[in-house]
């Protein structure tokens, strides 16, 4: 680390930040829709840019503190804004906080910035990577795979430009910020059930939509894919080679479930960066032994769990491993020679490196423990509902919930679970949606797997690899077995292939290393021709959105089936009004604020109507939402009644009584609801 400069490095970072206010000021001005495009495009450059500054600041800080650096710059930069997002993510938590109306913890999030914006002033060439020259450790081979790499990042980079469109941004990861930023700080926000459960990715959504707009958020979400591919790439280039590192990020994003992410504001990449910074920085501990990094790795485990419940998984596959560890790295066999990387810790500071892992994590997650008990009585809601109780939730709604996410997969046998990790490759599955494992991985991973049993040497990180990816994917597997929910474990996947794939080059059998790099390459191939040019032939060209020859309502509107509804309540309702979704619950573009189910196979207001028992009881029940107007999308309408009565349920009292409410719910519309508007399969009614 160089002393720092105190010349006027402050102006680098002014170099960003006044054309960013520059350009916001103009393209808000600006009449021309081409050019107020082209300027909105810069500005959320730069607002990215900035975002990640101040993450890479703080973060910076954090590692110089504690003199975490290794000796790969780019390697320190991903770390370092990965540790950052932390950072600013509960600094926002701590400034939304409000006490009497106001947000007493706001300087929390000024410091913050004072101390990144610092930090960038005095270290501005420490923190970017430096000195690092790619091109002496390529060849041919692998700039192509690192071009295919580049082509598929711009192309997801494209798709991030043009307004959020994808189903759960409309109903809580982009719906949810722009609640807390009109209301300045947390509120409660009737019948979400998401926004009392940990959001830590969408609090830096929070900061994003601030800095700039909801593509902004998008761009985060973009940037955190980035970060996972940079991340694999320089830990494969520092101990493997850097052919390695292109291969593992190939393997990574070139799957279906996870390349559609890069372009969604949604938060399972966000969750994968933080599981892949939590084993490295493990690893990290298991090198050089200091316990500092456990404690980064409980911050981002922490972080993990503070984002979605199912990063539970990733930390008691991290207690796991700390568990396991010794034992692995005692291992004096002859095959495992060679982990020149790995060593085995002493017995007293390993404890005290693991109690450190685990009081950190469970730190991050208290806050939001907290802040779900205040306003809903259960910590860990809607879980655990026999226990707690819960606001606005109901035990019905629990057998339904428990039972749909149940439902998802291919079966609960024994032969179905034995089957499980071969059949979350097989591609055809993705079209049973959620009758198979919403989504698809592509079976190169599974293909090239085989290649680990070859390895000589580095087996004993190889065994922490498989053992962390074990526990994730059997805890996985008992429980909603949605493809989405293994996206953290799936780069830790490709790095146990790559280092098969770099054994078998080692080896004196000449015609199976080519074999596995042309099985890799076919990797980009097959995402490319299976899956993005039939996208590109059925959503089209954005260029005309992203050019300015088409606004923003237009472009929305074939995209969002109840979007001309929306703009026929704008008309009609009064700026305070409130409105009610049955059989909707996208209102991200809404003008007025929505009473909408968040989830459907276990929806709030069949099971009122349940409780009801009759459409003119349930009428009443819903006198405590004051409306005039209801938003009914027709197609969800339709598709609960075929799949409730039929494959959503496995257990019949749940079928039969989700049908029952359907029946309440319609005899409510036939006789209580007027249709006034209808548009794209998407209907307004209004009370009689």
């Amino acid at each position: 680390m160089k002393h720092p400069s105190y010349c006027c490095k402050c102006c680098k970072i002014l170099y960003l930040v006044i054309p960013f206010i520059l350009l916001k000021f103009l393209s808000a001005i600006n009449e021309s829709q081409v050019f107020s495009n082209f300027l909105l495009f810069l500005m959320r450059v730069f607002a990215i840019g900035i975002f990640l500054l101040i993450a890479a600041g703080a973060g910076h800080f954090i590692l110089r503190h504690f003199s975490l650096f290794s000796d790969c710059s780019l390697y320190n930069f991903c770390l370092s804004v990965t540790t950052g997002f932390v950072l600013v993510s509960y600094g926002i938590f701590f400034s939304l906080i409000k006490v009497a109306g106001f947000n007493i913890f706001a300087p929390v999030i000024l410091v913050l910035l004072y101390i990144s914006f610092k930090e960038l002033s005095l270290y501005w060439g420490d923190l970017f990577p430096h000195n690092y020259r790619l091109h002496k450790d390529l060849c041919v081979y692998d700039w192509a795979a690192a071009s295919f790499l580049g082509l598929l990042l711009l192309y997801a980079f494209y798709n991030a430009l043009v307004p959020p469109f994808s189903w759960d941004a409309q109903v809580y990861h982009l719906l949810i910020p722009k609640i807390y930023i009109s209301s300045h700080g947390f509120s409660y926000i009737p019948l979400n059930v998401y926004s009392n459960m940990p959001l830590s990715q969408q609090l830096l959504y929070v900061g994003a939509m601030l800095i700039g707009d909801d593509i902004t958020a998008k761009l985060v979400h973009f940037s955190m894919g980035v970060l996972i591919c940079l991340s694999l790439y320089c830990f494969c280039r520092r101990y493997l080679s850097a052919r390695a590192g292109i291969i593992a990020a190939l393997l990574f994003i070139c799957n279906p479930v996870i390349y559609t992410e890069f372009s969604r504001a949604y938060i399972d990449l966000g969750m994968a960066l933080f599981c892949v910074w939590m084993i490295l920085s493990i690893m990290e501990y298991l090198k050089t032994g200091d316990r500092k990094y456990c404690f980064l790795a409980g911050l981002f485990c922490g972080m993990g769990m503070g984002g979605k419940y199912t990063m539970l998984y990733a930390f008691i596959g991290g207690i796991v491993l700390f568990i396991a560890a010794p034992w692995i790295l005692s291992l004096n066999i002859a095959k495992f020679s060679g982990d020149d990387f790995l060593s085995k810790p002493e017995k007293k500071q390993h404890m005290k490196a693991f109690v450190i892992f685990i009081a950190t994590a469970v730190a991050l997650v208290i806050p939001w423990l907290v802040k779900s008990y205040l306003y809903t009585g259960n910590p860990v809601y809607p879980l655990m509902f026999r226990f707690f109780n819960g606001k606005e939730w109901s035990a019905q709604q629990s057998f339904w919930l428990v039972d749909w996410q149940h439902s998802i997969g291919m079966g609960r046998t024994l032969k179905d679970y034995l089957l499980l990790f071969f059949r979350i490759f097989i591609p055809g599955y993705e079209k049973l949606g959620y009758r198979g494992f919403a989504g698809a991985l592509y079976p190169f991973l599974l293909l090239l797997l085989p290649a680990c049993l070859m390895i000589r040497k580095n087996r004993k990180i190889l065994m922490m690899f498989a053992l962390f990816f074990a526990v994730f994917f059997i805890l996985w597997g008992v429980g909603s077995q949605q493809l989405r929910f293994l996206i953290p474990g799936i780069p830790i996947l490709s790095l146990i292939c790559v280092f098969g794939i770099e054994s078998v080059k080692k080896m004196k059998v000449a015609h199976i290393y080519p074999l596995l790099l042309a099985l890799a390459i076919l990797a980009p191939l097959q995402l490319i021709t299976g899956r993005i040019i039939p996208e590109i032939k059925t959503q089209g060209s954005y260029f005309p959105m992203l050019l300015g020859r088409q606004t923003r309502d237009d472009f929305l509107r074939p995209r969002v089936r109840s979007y001309g509804c929306y703009e026929y309540l704008l008309g009609k309702c009064f700026p305070e009004e409130r409105v009610l979704f049955l059989f909707e619950n996208k209102s991200l573009y809404c003008p007025q604020f929505a009473y909408a189910d968040s989830m459907f196979e276990a929806s709030y207001f069949l099971n009122l109507a349940l409780e009801a028992g009759t459409p003119e009881k349930l009428k009443s029940r819903l006198v405590k939402f004051p409306c005039r107007y209801v938003v009914i999308d027709e197609k969800i309408r339709e598709a609960m009644h075929m799949q409730g009565k039929t494959w959503i349920f496995s257990k019949k009292e749940n079928r039969e009584n989700f049908t029952k409410a359907l029946d309440i719910m319609e005899g409510f519309i036939k006789t209580h609801l007027v249709k006034q508007f209808e548009q794209n399969h998407s209907t307004v009614y209004r009370f009689k």
